[in-house]
């Protein structure tokens, strides 16, 4: 490999040549692959070779060329010494401007050839195959454009020698009483010296694993003293002493758990001199006018808000005074944040994050907070139109917090938060409508949202009920849910924006929720579901007649479902193959709707279920296994003791259950009774076949059975047998007959009940059922005999 000359003017020569064609390739006559390459390496850009390219904003400055060599590393040195001292004082001034690439290079490097000729395997040759031909082969032309494609390549290539690293990366680590010397210095340079060492450690979460815990606890302290008022301080230092404590907390790794256990135990040496590093951190981020103000909020928000920290410092466990002292503080400066003007947004959003939390850890310093009127403040700000996302946010995630307290919510819906927050429901923002609605359906469910108008409001949330996101469409039904079970108002005003037709458009059109990506399956399942029975509970309300409801807009109801071409085959698949919840509450509207609408019964006549079940048979089907399942909990329930948890779910699993048998039944006996007989027929052709005894209705009655299941049940068998096929064909008498039910089991079964003082109204209608049945099977029963005579003498005749 020959050597070139370079000389000063060797150098301007190579310059000019660069300038014009920006690297001299080797021609492809002489090229050997086996042998090195000789493209001319480009000059690194040091301190000692800069007096021809030297850079007006760079720190180094250029070294003499005409001095002896001993001389020059002195020179050199000092010269570098100084451009650090001017680099710091820059950077300290935030007026350090790094060089561009143009001031950097006269021309582009070409560092290919000598990266090649470097490669002591040759085996890796393949891998530089394709820069060898582009720089070989210049027939190909456009190679100017080829140099510019490959920057990449040639930055990688070219940061991969050290003399092209800067000076100052390339630094003896500093010792561990160096950094707290330099941190306590009162020498702003000496202290930034310290940060810069701990900084770059910090950002890439390394503090733990560079050094020991002793060593970091240390550390850790020395940088809360940073943070002390001094006569003289820098403020970039203090904002990057914040960042790199935020960076320590801010850590989830298993080893952050030292970490955390420093913070907890300076906190405590502070705190018995009537301190704490929170209080520290509070001080400075009262100025509002300082640099490092927003930094110091994130690392306060992190500390009052990670959980381990919170476990340890404002549990309600902790009742000693400097806690609820510290406890006060923390309050009082977040309120006063927000209360204050000249805040930013986005340290409002802190403010209202660190309320938040703390009150979901501490009931004494939520009531703290509702002392402090809380409540008005957020909803001053999300009155505000020109609050920033950042900070209605986090307001909605405490309002969501606070209103789960009925006597907060009861006061947020009084001052008329629940109109302004449905204000809001046009934002662009759907974590905001999240937790806009997830509040909203909390405020539907108390007391107080009965005397506000809730028009307006109820009009904004039925617009999204159409919506594709799944989390909008569950939140948005179930405020509708909510608003519409205890207010008829409500009721009659959803009505009147056709809530019905959303209700069930949404309901059939429900699988588009399913082909949805989601990082959690079963919590989009769930979801579901949970539109699943919001849209049913939306129609169960509005068709409710009770004394405390409208009836007109209830009959208005029913009428919009029967004229809904979709209504039955909705209401049919999810009887069918719903869950308890949603087969619960479609019997229960399909049953009201046929009382009230008669000609709602016509389109089920032919409809089958999802299994190819007609409506009969599947009331009945449904009918028997709730029954079933009913005995099954009330034996449950009788074993478990009144304290357990599980009680509560296990006796609403009972209720369920024994709804669904009380509306089948009932609406089997309408449909046996009113209806199209066909539905009579279909059942017939299944309780009179002798294979099925197991469906005989007498077998099932039994004295457990309480006063919403007997009477309906016992209603349901009169209906079927005193049809006129059913009394020529004596079913009554076949069906007592088969049970072996004797008219002494019946008028004990009535004794018992008259005896029973819980509901006399139900119990008379039991007797009275019961002595129907008793006439009714003796009746059938002479009838029967006379006939067996009339048969009997019939065959004597013949023989």
């Amino acid at each position: 490999v020959y050597q070139k000359d370079l000389s000063p003017s060797s150098m301007d020569e190579e310059c000019t040549d660069a300038e014009a064609y920006g690297s001299q390739p080797c021609t492809p006559q002489s090229f050997n692959p086996m042998m090195p390459s000789t493209s001319r390496v480009a000059t690194p850009v040091t301190p000692s070779r800069m007096s021809i390219r030297q850079v007006p904003a760079s720190p180094f400055q250029a070294q003499p060329q005409n001095m002896e060599p001993s001389i020059s590393r002195v020179h050199e040195l000092r010269e570098g010494a100084a451009g650090k001292r001017s680099y710091t004082n820059e950077w300290m001034q935030n007026s350090y401007i790094p060089p561009t690439s143009q001031q950097q290079f006269s021309r582009a490097p070409s560092m290919i050839g000598s990266t090649i000729s470097n490669m002591s395997n040759m085996s890796q040759m393949s891998q530089m195959t394709t820069f060898s031909v582009l720089s070989v082969n210049t027939e190909c032309g456009q190679f100017d454009n080829w140099i510019y494609q490959s920057q990449p390549a040639l930055s990688k290539v070219s940061h991969s020698s050290m003399e092209n690293q800067d000076p100052m990366q390339i630094r003896k680590r500093m010792s561990i009483p160096e950094i707290i010397q330099s941190l306590a210095s009162t020498e702003v340079s000496v202290q930034a010296s310290a940060i810069r060492e701990l900084e770059p450690l910090a950002k890439k979460n390394l503090l733990e694993h560079t050094y020991g815990q002793a060593d970091l606890k240390l550390i850790i302290r020395a940088l809360f003293q940073v943070l002390y008022p001094r006569e003289v301080e820098n403020e970039n230092v203090i904002r990057k002493t914040f960042e790199i404590l935020h960076y320590s907390v801010m850590q989830t790794s298993r080893h952050a758990r030292n970490t955390d256990k420093i913070f907890l135990s300076l906190n405590a040496e502070l705190m018995n001199s009537k301190s704490s590093i929170y209080e520290i951190v509070i001080k400075r981020a009262q100025r509002l006018d300082t640099v490092y103000e927003s930094s110091a909020m994130v690392l306060l928000t992190h500390l009052c808000c990670k959980p381990y920290l919170m476990r340890h410092v404002f549990s309600e466990k902790l009742v000693s005074p400097a806690h609820q002292r510290l406890h006060h503080t923390v309050m009082e400066f977040a309120v006063k944040n927000l209360n204050n003007s000249e805040t930013k947004p986005k340290n409002k959003g802190f403010s209202v994050s660190i309320i938040k939390n703390l009150s979901r850890t501490n009931v004494r310093i939520r009531c703290m907070a509702k002392q402090m009127d809380v409540i008005n403040i957020f909803l001053s700000i999300i009155r505000n139109e020109y609050s920033d996302e950042d900070l209605l946010w986090p307001t909605m995630q405490a309002l969501t917090t606070f209103c789960s307290d009925s006597e907060n919510g009861s006061r947020f819906v009084t001052l008329g938060g629940a109109q302004v927050l449905c204000g809001l429901l046009s934002h662009g923002s759907t974590r905001l409508l999240h937790e806009l609605l997830g509040c909203m359906r909390k405020l539907a469910d108390l007391p107080a949202i009965q005397s506000q108008d809730m028009k307006e409001s109820i009009h904004s949330v039925i617009r999204l009920v159409g919506c594709d996101d799944v989390t909008i469409v569950e939140r948005a039904t179930g405020v509708l849910r909510n608003i519409g079970l205890h207010n008829k108002m409500n009721k009659a005003i959803m009505v009147q924006n056709g809530v019905t037709s959303h209700a069930l458009a949404v309901l059939r059109t429900s699988d588009r929720f399913r082909y949805q990506p989601s990082a959690n399956v079963d919590f989009t399942r769930q979801q579901i579901l949970s539109i699943y029975e919001n849209c049913l509970s939306i129609l169960n309300n509005v068709t409710l007649m009770s004394q405390n409801d409208i009836i007109e807009s209830a009959v208005h109801a029913c009428q919009m479902i029967s004229e809904n071409p979709d209504s039955a085959h909705v209401l049919l698949h999810y009887f069918n193959v719903g869950n308890r919840k949603c087969r619960k509450l479609a019997v229960t509207v399909m049953k009201r709707v046929i009382e009230a609408v008669p000609s709602f019964a016509e389109p089920f006549v032919d409809l089958l279920g999802t299994t190819n079940e007609p409506l009969a048979i599947l009331l009945l089907q449904r009918a028997y296994e709730s029954l079933q399942e009913w005995k099954q909990t009330i034996a449950e329930l009788m074993r478990m003791d009144q304290e357990i948890p599980q009680r509560r779910e296990v006796d609403e699993k009972r209720k369920d259950h024994e709804d669904i048998v009380k509306r089948s039944v009932g609406l089997l006996t309408n449909l046996c009774s009113n209806a199209n007989p066909r539905f009579f027929d279909s059942l017939r052709l299944v309780l009179a076949n002798p294979r099925n005894t197991a469906l005989n209705p007498f077998l099932w009655i039994t004295r457990d059975m309480n006063d919403n299941i007997l009477p309906e049940w016992l209603e349901f068998i009169l209906s079927f047998c005193c049809t006129e096929w059913s009394q020529q064909n004596c079913l009554l008498y076949w069906f007592l007959k088969q049970a072996n039910i004797t008219q002494d089991d019946l008028q004990t079964l009535r004794n018992t009940r008259g005896n029973e003082r819980v509901n006399e109204k139900a119990n008379e209608k039991i007797r009275t059922y019961i002595d129907r049945i008793i006439e009714l099977g003796c009746r059938q029963q002479q009838l029967q005999n006379q006939q067996q005579m009339l048969m009997a003498q019939q065959q004597q005749q013949q023989m």
